[in-house]
């Protein structure tokens, strides 16, 4: 079965190992930072941090994404389109005894409280997968959250607006009952793959969590919550909302755009009981850096993105967050008909909010060359109709650009950009260049430098 530790048996020679202590507060930051600006994304496994073992920086490579949907040796444009297929396939948990956990506690002293970046509130959990059950249709949604550590007992839970895990928070505390919850740490990518993505209503993770790991993935029946967890996690919490109409402070916590998002009203997770594997390897996501960037936001919002738009507009060719950085969107389109680019921007904003900018290229434009994106935007745009900007548009509110009309009201509005960059389908000049052919030939001859 796939869990954690067969997917770091996997990607083994990806992994750089720390041996020395490692302290859980800055350091373990400093590493994956340390690494980003050499322009490397090895996993890190530290095997000492307060005497505890944390795995982090597992997202930080597209192609190790890949390499989880049996997509080794991919492309960006192959492992996006992999995602997707593995989206749309649906496999039911399976219920099993747990014969895999050993330790249990009450509380999370055993585990290590990772402050991530310098101006943090206090230790977050950033890696678990949480399951929560809708009180009225008994369905089971699975999300990732950020959970700050307030003491050995209580964690927060922040959700955003319009996510499954606010309603059904809701629906508890319309109902005045408490939340059971369990908070699941360390599996395989593919679980996390399903956490991200959405699904049609509340509930259906767990199933596309299936479609990812191409097997069903094990649960088991929490006997205090009613409500299950992932049998092969490497930690389980157990824990109730006692009263979510009681919240109090969080954070700040570095958030995906590499900014903070403030202090946030939160409701309160009692912890019950604290579940381990025998010596657990505990995932943490580097937060703010690439590893929280490609599993929040570039992979699975990339794949939904492509799709949309496949629908709307066949002749798109590939579409890429430009400078890995999802805000920014490039779009590679086959022109037929004027119009066609802004069709397929128009299509992009409407299928992901954190998208803020859509730059529209032909197909003769090479989109994982920023450079080359670059220089259609400054020879390919001269008319002012080729610039559109669209006020007053959803955005995703732990962007720093987002805006809200009254002084009270969440900053959920934003202004999109959408830049023609193709060019006209007749009378615009031909570009200079030697024969494509002669090239792909020479270049297979170079030696490398």
């Amino acid at each position: 079965m796939k869990d954690l530790r067969s997917f770091l048996e996997k990607v083994k020679h990806e992994i750089v190992y720390i041996e020395k202590q490692t302290d859980p507060r800055f350091e373990i930051t400093a590493y994956v930072d340390a690494y980003e600006k050499k322009k490397k994304y090895p996993v890190l496994f530290f095997t000492n941090v307060s005497g505890k073992k944390v795995v982090t920086n597992l997202f930080s490579s597209i192609y190790r994404m890949g390499e989880a949907l049996d997509c080794e040796r991919c492309d960006a444009p192959k492992i996006a389109d992999r995602f997707f297929q593995y989206s749309q396939q649906s496999l039911a948990p399976k219920y099993v005894s747990d014969d895999v956990h050993e330790n249990v506690s009450e509380d999370l002293s055993g585990l290590p409280h990772i402050v991530h970046n310098e101006l943090d509130g206090g230790a977050f959990i950033d890696s678990g997968l949480a399951i929560l059950k809708d009180p009225e249709s008994g369905a089971l949604n699975m999300g990732i959250y950020r959970h700050q550590i307030f003491d050995d007992k209580h964690l927060g839970i922040l959700t955003d607006p319009g996510h499954d895990a606010q309603f059904i928070i809701e629906q508890y505390r319309r109902l005045n009952k408490p939340v059971p919850i369990t908070i699941n740490i360390g599996h395989h990518p593919g679980v996390y793959f399903a956490a991200v993505s959405r699904p049609k209503g509340i509930g259906g993770e767990l199933e596309m969590a299936g479609g990812f790991l191409q097997e069903p993935v094990e649960i088991t029946m929490s006997e205090d919550l009613g409500i299950p967890y992932l049998t092969r996690s490497e930690i389980i919490i157990e824990g109730v909302i006692e009263d979510p109409n009681k919240l109090i402070h969080e954070g700040p916590f570095g958030e995906w755009p590499k900014y903070y998002s403030g202090t946030q009203m939160v409701p309160v997770i009692t912890v019950k009981k604290v579940i381990t594997k025998k010596d657990p390897v505990y995932l943490d996501i580097a937060a703010a850096y690439k590893d929280h960037l490609n599993l929040g936001v570039n992979l699975p919002h990339l794949a939904a993105v492509y799709n949309t738009i496949k629908s709307l507009v066949p002749n798109v060719v590939n579409v890429r967050f430009g400078y890995d950085f999802a805000p920014l969107l490039y779009v590679q389109i086959k022109k037929i008909n004027e119009g066609d680019a802004k069709k397929a921007a128009l299509a992009a904003l409407a299928s992901e909010i954190a998208i803020r900018t859509v730059i529209v290229v032909d197909d003769d434009i090479d989109i994982y060359n920023d450079e080359e994106v670059m220089w259609a935007v400054l020879t390919r745009v001269s008319d002012v109709n080729q610039i559109s900007i669209i006020p007053e548009v959803i955005g995703n509110f732990l962007n720093p650009a987002n805006y809200a009309k009254g002084k009270s009201e969440k900053r959920t509005l934003d202004n999109k950009i959408v830049i023609d960059a193709t060019k006209p389908i007749e009378g615009f000049p031909p570009v200079a260049k030697a024969p494509p052919d002669l090239v792909k030939k020479i270049l297979d001859t170079l030696e490398p430098l």
